[in-house]
C-alpha cells in the first residue's frame, strides 16, 4: 500500500501546468525562422514573398506540418493500457468453482475471466517511451521541402523565382512519460467496471535548418532582414509539459465461462480530457470494443482479442484491432506474458502531399519529403512478466517493441507497476 501511495503521490508531483508556449507552438517553431509570428515566414519582402512559403495557406489542412502533428496526438490515443484481470482460475466441483493456482493473467491483453462480485483491483504503472521514427525515418534525419506558391495566373515555375524551394533539415526528439493509476471493481460475477487515470510528462527538443536551394543567383527569398539577407536559417524547439491525460473507461462483460475456456466482450471509451496542444492527449474521443476468447491448458492460457477502434478527430481513421498472446505460470509468483498487439487502420488513411510538379520547366519534380506515404498499420511485441509477491500484492514489469514501421514508433518502450488485489 505505501508503495501505491508513494506511486501515486509522483503522479501528482507532475501534474503541474506548462509554463510559456504550449509543446504545439514550440513544434511549429521548429519552422518559424522570420518573424511573422507564421511558420517559414521570409522577412526580406515578407508581404509579396514571404507569404507564398506558409503551408497554412499553400498546402491546407494537409500540409506535412500538420501531418506531423497529427501524427503525434493520435499516437498518444492509441497507446496501450494495461489488463486488469483474475489472477485465480476455477475448476467445478459438484457444480460449486473451486480456485485453483494459476497464471497472473497479461498485461496488454485481455483474457475472458472477470474478477468476481464485490472484488476490487488497484493498479499504478509508470510507461516510458522515447519517439524516435516516424513510418520508418528517424526523427533525427526528417527532411521537408517547401515550394512556392504560383501566384497569378502563370504556370507554375514562371516566373523563375518560383521554382525556389525551401529545404528543412530537422533533428526532433520527443520523450513521454506516463504515471497510470487504475481501478478495476468487479460488479457482478460476470461484468467489471475499471477507470485509469494517466498524469503525462512529455518533452520536446529539436533544432532545424533552412535554407534556400534556387535558380537565380540573385533570388529574391532570403532569411535574415533586408539589410542582411541570408540563403540559411536556423531554429530550436526546447519544452516541456505535464498533466492529467486522457482519461479510459471499461467495462468488461463474461458472456460464457467453462472450467478451461470463456467469452467476454469489453467496451472502452478514453475521453479527450488531455490537453493535446501540450500532446498530453490525442484531442479526440477513442472507442474500442473487443471480443475476447481464452483458454487454459494447465498453466498455459493463450488468448486473442479481436474489435474495432474508432476515433472522432477530423483526420483521424478507424482501425481493427487484432492481440493475440499468452500469459504461463513459470513458478508458484513468476507469469510470463506475451501478446502481439495489432492495430491495423480501416478506411481514409492520413496522408499529405508528397511531391510537386512544375510546369516550368516541364515535369520538373520535387520531393516534399523523405517521409515515405505508406499506411500507419501498428504491429507491436509485447513481452513482461508479474511476480506475486504476497495474496494480493503483484509487481508487474513490460517492455513492447515495434514490429513494423507505421505511424510514429519508438524503438523500446517499457512499463513497470504493481496492482493491489482486494478480494
Amino acid at each position: 500500500m505505501r508503495a501505491y501511495a508513494a506511486l501515486t503521490a509522483a503522479a501528482l508531483a507532475v501534474a503541474a501546468p506548462a509554463a510559456g508556449q504550449s509543446l504545439s507552438e514550440q513544434f511549429e517553431s521548429l519552422f518559424t525562422f522570420g518573424n511573422c509570428g507564421q511558420p517559414l515566414c521570409l522577412p526580406v519582402n515578407a508581404g509579396v514573398h514571404g507569404s507564398h512559403y506558409i503551408p497554412g495557406v499553400v498546402q491546407g489542412q494537409n500540409n506535412l506540418l500538420a501531418f506531423l502533428n497529427s501524427s503525434i496526438s493520435s499516437t498518444l490515443g492509441t497507446l496501450p493500457v494495461s489488463s486488469a484481470t483474475s489472477s485465480e482460475i476455477f475448476s467445478f466441483v459438484n457444480g460449486v468453482p473451486v480456485a485453483e493456482q494459476g497464471s497472473a493473467g497479461p498485461i496488454y491483453g485481455e483474457r475472458a475471466q472477470t474478477l468476481g462480485q464485490g472484488r476490487f483491483v488497484l493498479g499504478a504503472a509508470v510507461t516510458g517511451i522515447s519517439f524516435d521514427q516516424i513510418r520508418g525515418v528517424n526523427l533525427s534525419d526528417v527532411e521537408l521541402n517547401f515550394v512556392h506558391q504560383n501566384v497569378g495566373a502563370a504556370a507554375f515555375g514562371d516566373p523563375v523565382f518560383e521554382q525556389d524551394v525551401i529545404e528543412v533539415g530537422t533533428e526532433l526528439t520527443l520523450d513521454v512519460q506516463a504515471i497510470s493509476v487504475g481501478a478495476t471493481f468487479g460488479i457482478t460475477s460476470r461484468i467489471d467496471l475499471g477507470v485509469i487515470v494517466p498524469f503525462i510528462s512529455a518533452n520536446l527538443k529539436g533544432e532545424s535548418t533552412a535554407r534556400v536551394i534556387s535558380p537565380l543567383a540573385d533570388s529574391p527569398h532570403a532569411f535574415g532582414t533586408q539589410d542582411d539577407p541570408s540563403p540559411t536559417a536556423s531554429s530550436a524547439a526546447d519544452g516541456s509539459a505535464s498533466g492529467v491525460g486522457d482519461v479510459t473507461a471499461r467495462l468488461k462483460v463474461n458472456l460464457m465461462q467453462s472450467a478451461t475456456g470463456g467469452f467476454s466482450v469489453l467496451g472502452e471509451v478514453r475521453l479527450p480530457t488531455g490537453d493535446d496542444e501540450n500532446f498530453l492527449g490525442s484531442g479526440e474521443t477513442v472507442v474500442r470494443a473487443l471480443g475476447i476468447f481464452s483458454t487454459r491448458q494447465g498453466n498455459f492460457s493463450p488468448h486473442v482479442n479481436a474489435g474495432v477502434i474508432y476515433r472522432t478527430g477530423e483526420e483521424s481513421t478507424t482501425g481493427v484491432v487484432v492481440n493475440a498472446g499468452f500469459d504461463q505460470l513459470l513458478s508458484p509468483s513468476f507469469t510470463l506474458a506475451i501478446d502481439l498487439l495489432g492495430n491495423l487502420q480501416m478506411g481514409e488513411q492520413i496522408d499529405f502531399p508528397t511531391e510537386a510538379v512544375f510546369d516550368v520547366p516541364a515535369g520538373q519534380t520535387v520531393e516534399l519529403t523523405n517521409i515515405p506515404d505508406t499506411d500507419d498499420h501498428l504491429l507491436d511485441l509485447s513481452v513482461g512478466g508479474k511476480f506475486t509477491a504476497s495474496e494480493n500484492v503483484r509487481f508487474v514489469t513490460n517492455v513492447f517493441v515495434p514490429l513494423n514501421s507505421g505511424g510514429l514508433r519508438t524503438s523500446l518502450g517499457w512499463t513497470a507497476g504493481l496492482e493491489l488485489d482486494f478480494r
